[in-house]
This record gives C-alpha cells, structure tokens and sequence, in this order.
C-alpha cells in the first residue's frame, strides 16, 4: 500500500526546524507522497495567523521546492467557512481523495501534549498512524506512535515574525518576507510607543492612497517603506549615531532629531534584511529630502506630512493636498517642502 505523509501547521512563517522535522519523517516513513497543510484558523491558539494566505502559501512552496515529492494541500487555508481547521474533517477529505493510501500525521511533541484536547482526536488515531518529532530521552503517550527522536529547533514563530533570524528561516524566506514587508506590523511595534505606532499605520495608509493610480509593485514598495520610515524615531542620539556609524552630513542633517530617517534606513536594513535601495532611500530621505529624489521618497515625504492627524497647522489645506498629490505628486511635494524650509528658518 502506498503512504502519504500529512503535516499541517499555521506555517507563520515556515522555519528551519520546521523542515528538519519534515526530513526526518520523510526518511523515515519513506512516503510515497508529503502533503503540508497550512492551517486557516487553528483551534487551538488564541489568535489568527498574521501573515496573509497569499504570503504563508507563498513561503510554504518556496520552502518545499527542491524536497522530491511534497506538495502543498491548500484544502484549509482556502476554505470559504470561517470555521476553526479541523484535523478530522481535513483526514476525512483526504481519504475521499487517496483512497489506497496509508495515511501518516507528523506531530512536535509539543502539539502531542495537547493532542486530547483536539477535536474527535481518537477518529484521528483510527485513521493515521502518528510521526512523532521528539527528544531523544521522550516517549509518545500513544504507543502506536513512530518517534523520531529527532531535536527539535526551540523557536517560537512569534520571535521570528518580529525579528527574522538567519539561524532558523531560511534565505529564500527571509529574503521574500522582506521583499513583501509580511511581518512589518510585527517587526516595528516593539521598537515604538503606541502613539508612533498609531501615527506609522496612518503614513502606511496615506502613502497607499497617494500610490492608488500606481503599479501593484510600486503601491507595495510604498506600504513597506511607510511602515519603516520611523523604526529609529524614538531611539537616543547614542543609538542613532552607532547605527550610522556616526557617518552623516551635518549641513543637511543638523540634529539627532533629523538623523532618525538615516538610522531608520540603517537599522531595516541590517535587521529585518531589506536590500531595495529605492525603499531604503524613500526611509532615509523622509525626513530632509532632496529636491530631485524618486517619486516613492516624495510618496513616503507626503504621506508623513498629509497623514490624518496632521492639522493646518502642520500643513494648511492637508485635505486639499493629499487629493492633488495623486494626480500632481511633483507639485504638492515641493509645496510641503518649501513650506517646511520657510518654516523652520
């Protein structure tokens, strides 16, 4: 009889231990095939995936893509019901499909500590027999169980969502959650008070509405600089000038205070890995532009400028700006910036 080897899991994002404990099972029960299940809502965690669908299918293949016989099952993750993923109800379709298959789930010990609690968990037991990924000095609860005695990597995924580790994700998928600002949200909340947090989702989407008539491409370039222009803001002069090596123009920028921008750039760059220079350049100018810069540094300079809670105070007519500058970008970027030269002269 043939076998299929299921592994599911929220995959947010997919890590290395993640693909060891996958090699393993597969060496192991040598299965015919290897289907990873992303979840859509899992049961049995208090919150929703933060990444995307797009995004976890996207990172799930590109990690699979040279492991002979794998495939993903997007049975769950694009489920139209907004109900929880239930294990039984995913085996239960899967039978239907690989009617001449023995069926094999690949479990961490720390999901089989909890497996009781899993809905119709002993229909499950009837119908796989359980890969177990464990320590060497553990033993499965269930004596039907195949234990791998395999390490597993202690990461948690939440660690990784907000600072990406070379040591546990893998090029290809520190290097597309980058490209894709997947975990933005994740990376700069922690670096900031709520009130620049706040203040950062409104650049982020300011800057989208200003990019409405661009490319798909460019509208994203947009969003991921907006939401790291202000990474370095709230940092002291100390830890401003060691991100930029204490290297800056003092003519242009002046003040700590103006540096932030340069720091912000430095700091994405060597800690959440972003390589665009046309987004690190956009980061870097927003706080002193150039008169000729690109058109996402003059989107990202705006959007900070014309975000909702600025007043006329801030910038007179913001509503009446911020409309124009979809149409006329050029012209609303050199108002707001000779009115910010006259006002602070």
């Amino acid at each position: 009889m043939k076998k299929l080897l299921i592994f599911g899991g929220t995959f947010d994002p997919i890590h290395l231990g993640h693909i060891k404990m996958l090699k393993a099972a597969i060496n192991k029960v040598k299965p015919n095939l290897t289907l990873l299940i992303p979840n859509k809502n899992p049961p049995l965690k208090d919150s929703n995936p933060k990444a995307s669908i797009k995004a976890r299918l996207d990172m799930v293949n590109l990690a699979i893509k040279n492991i002979p016989n794998v495939k993903v099952c997007d049975y769950e993750i694009k489920s139209k019901s907004n109900q929880k993923s239930y294990t039984y109800l995913t085996i239960n379709y899967l039978k239907k499909i690989y009617k001449n298959y023995k069926f094999y789930f690949l479990v961490g010990m720390d999901r089989l500590n909890d497996f009781n609690q899993w809905k119709n968990y002993q229909q499950i037991l009837k119908n796989v027999t359980l890969v177990v990924a464990g320590r060497n000095n553990e033993k499965s609860k269930f004596q039907d169980a195949i234990l791998l005695n395999t390490n597993e990597i202690n990461i948690s995924s939440a660690e990784l969502r907000s600072k990406p580790n070379k040591k546990y994700l893998s090029p290809k998928i520190i290097k597309y959650v980058a490209n894709n600002g997947v975990y933005c949200a994740q990376q700069i909340k922690p670096l900031m008070s709520d009130y620049r947090y706040q203040h950062t989702l409104r650049v982020a989407d300011t800057a989208i509405k200003i990019s409405k008539n661009k490319s798909k491409a460019f509208i994203k370039k947009a969003y991921i600089a907006a939401m790291y222009h202000d990474v370095a803001k709230e940092f002291n002069r100390e830890q401003i000038l060691e991100l930029i090596d204490n290297k800056y123009n003092s003519k242009r920028f002046p003040t700590a205070h103006t540096l932030h921008g340069c720091a912000s750039a430095a700091y994405v760059k060597k800690h959440f890995y972003v390589t665009d220079k046309e987004i690190l350049d956009a980061i870097y100018n927003h706080v002193i532009p150039l008169r000729k810069c690109s058109t996402l540094s003059k989107v990202i300079y705006c959007a900070d400028k014309l975000e909702p809670s600025r007043t006329n105070k801030d910038i007179p007519n913001r509503a009446k700006l911020l409309k124009e500058s979809i149409t006329n970008l050029d012209k609303v970027f050199n108002f707001i910036l000779d009115y910010n030269i006259n006002r602070y002269k």
